[in-house]
């Protein structure tokens, strides 16, 4: 297990592999949860899989907290918890997620669903676009077998398949960039999912082959298992055009160009937090602006 840090901000490149460690961890224990769970009697469900995983990012990384508020404001959102990198010297990039996990039968059963009416995706593009936020999903998964024929690896720049890890280190064949496992919790713009959804044929638009096309583990926010990784402040610097990039490799898969709808005009950069983070970091409380379910701080300079 990766122990926990004492550092009270992420200004390193080991600082930076180690958070890229624990976030692969977790996404391991995910993916077991998910595909072995059911078998032993045990449904993870969305939110309790969300409350471990950012309960544990608090517990074992000292420079990030992690807030829980309650889940009023949730329905108005379509978000399950958001994430703000940077610092106050700096800027801070926010991310906006909505969680769903993936079902024995390899569908997203969920993903099509609607709030008084309208999709939870519409919802969650909407508000992002509002609020200066992007919008992405974070699909908790695991399956048996292994990477599904067919499908291309957004996580890979040689779009091979994932490596398998095996006993006492070494590894199966295949990219080097990300295990398997590290799909367990896995992220992808919300607007490539929504069009997706949205587009033809209708017939597997919840399935996972569909969606993983252009999914990449979440630890891939701050860097992945092969790359040389950078200051923390030049990720930063450069994970809005990163976040750009991906929005616009996803639409490529989609065939569709219009990659642009649904995303942050300000590329999610703000001077500050919002007005409610900042009051609960403080001990305080503000009802000024939408809330997620979770706050997760990630203190990066």
């Amino acid at each position: 297990m990766i122990e926990r840090s004492s550092l009270r901000h992420i200004g390193t490149n080991e600082d930076v592999r180690h958070l890229v460690g624990i976030l692969n961890d977790l996404a391991a224990q995910t993916w077991y949860k998910v595909s072995v769970g059911p078998s032993r009697g045990l449904a993870f469900g969305e939110e309790s899989l969300t409350d471990h995983n950012l309960f544990e990012l608090d517990r074992r990384a000292a420079p990030i907290e992690v807030y829980k508020f309650d889940k009023a404001e949730e329905p108005y959102n379509g978000a399950d918890f958001e994430w703000w990198i940077g610092s106050d010297d700096t800027h801070w990039l926010g991310l906006r997620f909505q969680a769903k996990k993936l079902d024995d039968d390899g569908i997203y059963a969920q993903l099509g669903h609607r709030v008084r009416g309208r999709r939870q995706y519409e919802l969650l593009l909407e508000q992002a676009q509002r609020d200066n936020i992007w919008a992405f999903y974070c699909f908790y998964n695991g399956w048996p077998g292994s990477w599904p024929e067919g499908v291309s690896n957004a996580g890979c720049r040689n779009r091979s398949k994932p490596a398998v890890p095996l006993p006492h280190g070494s590894e199966q064949m295949g990219c080097v960039h990300a295990y398997l496992e590290d799909f367990g919790c896995a992220i992808a713009p919300a607007s490539a999912v929504a069009r997706r959804h949205q587009g033809e044929p209708r017939n597997g638009r919840r399935a996972l082959e569909e969606h993983l096309r252009y999914s990449r583990p979440w630890s891939h926010l701050f860097g992945d298992r092969k790359k040389d990784l950078g200051l923390p402040s030049q990720i930063v610097r450069e994970l809005p055009a990163q976040l750009w990039n991906w929005a616009r490799a996803a639409s490529d898969v989609e065939g569709n160009g219009r990659f642009e709808s649904g995303l942050p005009e300000g590329r999610g950069v703000h001077q500050e937090l919002p007005t409610w983070l900042q009051a609960r970091r403080a001990g305080t409380t503000s009802r000024e602006g939408y809330r997620p379910a979770v706050a997760v701080v990630f203190n990066v300079s």
